[in-house]
């Protein structure tokens, strides 16, 4: 299984402590979104039931069931949406009775466990201190401060890096060959080297919004406020739909105001720069943010849409005609 470039010190400081006995029975795996938790803990599962002297060889029967998702001895928690709860906890401790079916550990992965609630975290608490001979677990966390200092103070934790640039970017060239050198770049710096932040910038659904956001942005500089209101309060957009789409346009402002405070776009290209720029002051800027921004939590709020986006509509109109 081939790792990125971004985890090699995480995996060899890993293998450094499978070969010489000194490997921890549990693994707090700490990062922001998209920073490789799952894909470091599948390398250390690897590394662990892999059959050949070169662990993890990435090509026998067990590594090649770990990279697949189906191998019988690695267990998964909290990849839903929901929060693993104290049953779901209770039954793991259960499953780190059983005997290994194909290797020789049984490896548990608790993903998203910065949101577990405290009753949860404390049932773990006897089996992630102590764990049968055999069993590892892997608790991964955006953050380890979301973790009972208890939970805490019981594992190995393993600080995951952001990727580098140049990696990210020929990770992301793979994954996406028909984007552009400038789709990507942005990308790149969007995401902070964050890959997951990366592949969500360059989905169809995020650059449709974003084209969405530039089109309000241009009627509403244009001055048609009846087309506006028309655009924003079109019957095809739904609250959970309107939520990222009211993001993207924001995050369209503060890049503009990036620039106009003497920084560099991140969303923006050099013909985006040229139309916009010339329509639009810091002052106007700054007040379309602060009513986007207003209207986002009223619609957070269950407020009604038809009438939060008319207010929104007229809101940002009024910014732009107050320009002169």
């Amino acid at each position: 299984m081939e790792l990125s470039r971004s985890l090699a010190p995480e995996r060899a400081d890993f293998l450094r402590r499978l070969q010489n006995g000194t490997c921890s029975h549990g693994f707090i795996v700490e990062g922001p979104k998209g920073s490789g938790k799952r894909e470091f803990a599948l390398w250390c599962a690897s590394a662990l039931l892999c059959q050949s002297e070169n662990k993890p060889c990435g090509l026998c029967r067990s590594c090649r069931m770990v990279q697949g998702g189906h191998h019988p001895d690695v267990h998964f928690y909290g990849e839903g949406d929901k929060a693993i709860s104290v049953d779901e906890v209770r039954g793991l401790i259960k499953e780190t009775g059983w005997i290994p079916t194909d290797g020789e550990k049984n490896v548990f992965i608790l993903a998203n466990a910065q949101r577990m609630q405290p009753p949860a975290q404390n049932a773990l608490l006897k089996v992630f201190e102590e764990p049968p001979a055999g069993v590892v677990i892997f608790l991964l966390t955006d953050s380890r401060r979301s973790l009972l200092p208890t939970v805490r103070s019981r594992g190995q934790t393993v600080r995951l890096s952001p990727m580098e640039p140049k990696a990210l970017e020929a990770r992301l060239k793979l994954m996406f060959p028909r984007v552009s050198h400038e789709e990507l770049a942005a990308a790149v710096t969007y995401s902070r080297g964050s890959l997951g932040e990366a592949e969500a910038f360059l989905k169809r659904d995020a650059v449709m919004r974003r084209e969405n956001a530039k089109e309000w942005l241009s009627v509403a500089l244009d001055g048609d406020k009846y087309r506006l209101i028309g655009l924003l309060t079109a019957s095809k957009h739904k609250r959970d739909t309107l939520l990222p789409l009211l993001d993207a346009f924001l995050q369209l402002l503060s890049d503009l105001l990036l620039v106009k405070s003497g920084g560099k776009a991140v969303l923006l290209t050099d013909e985006d720069l040229e139309f916009y720029g010339a329509r639009a002051t810091k002052r106007v800027i700054a007040a379309m943010c602060d009513v986007t921004v207003n209207c986002r939590e009223s619609l957070e709020s269950n407020g009604n849409v038809t009438a939060v986006m008319t207010r929104l509509a007229t809101g940002l109109w009024s910014a732009a005609n107050e320009r002169a």
